[in-house]
């Protein structure tokens, strides 16, 4: 947490730049695919070492071992994050790799849609339990690290459907 007036990790104003953060450590969750493969990418092209977690165990490591490539450090975790073992068990092996944990990006999710009055509620659970719990568990480990370390920056990526509804979703 921040102190009014300070920034957690600046950028100069519309430039983007990201020269700060280089050395820095992050995790992202649902990193094998997709935009979370794109923020790992982003991040290591910075010059941020990456642990990139996901359920996709093989994903994960054919995205640490692209990002490595790239003169970063980078581990490959087998993360579901409706795991509390599993993320705890993430989050400690990052750090161990790492030495610290500056940046979590909480990218997993998961859509189920559908009609409402086909939608089973054992599907609907498992979007909450990955959308929401998932977030809260990685949000709870990252900040625990983050806490002692007096620094760190905690990033929720979510769908727009958050805010407006979408058909069928």
């Amino acid at each position: 947490r921040t102190g009014p007036g300070e920034k957690a990790f600046a950028t100069r104003e519309g430039e983007g730049d990201m020269d700060e953060l280089k050395g820095r450590c992050s995790l992202v969750t649902g990193g094998s695919r997709g935009l979370g493969e794109a923020i790992c990418l982003r991040l290591a092209e910075s010059g941020l070492h990456v642990a990139v977690a996901d359920v996709d165990e093989e994903g994960a490591k054919r995205v640490a071992e692209r990002l490595q490539k790239l003169g970063v450090r980078s581990l490959a975790l087998r993360m579901d994050v409706t795991d509390e073992r599993q993320v705890a068990e993430g989050f400690a092996k990052t750090v161990d790799a790492f030495g610290r944990l500056d940046v979590l990006v909480s990218n997993a999710g998961i859509v189920i849609a559908g009609d409402i009055t086909d939608l089973g509620l054992d599907q609907f659970r498992a979007v909450l339990d990955v959308n929401l719990i998932g977030y809260f568990l990685c949000a709870r480990e990252a900040a625990r690290i983050m806490k002692k370390q007096r620094s760190g920056v905690i990033v929720q990526i979510n769908s727009k459907s958050g805010k407006k509804g979408s058909f069928r979703n």
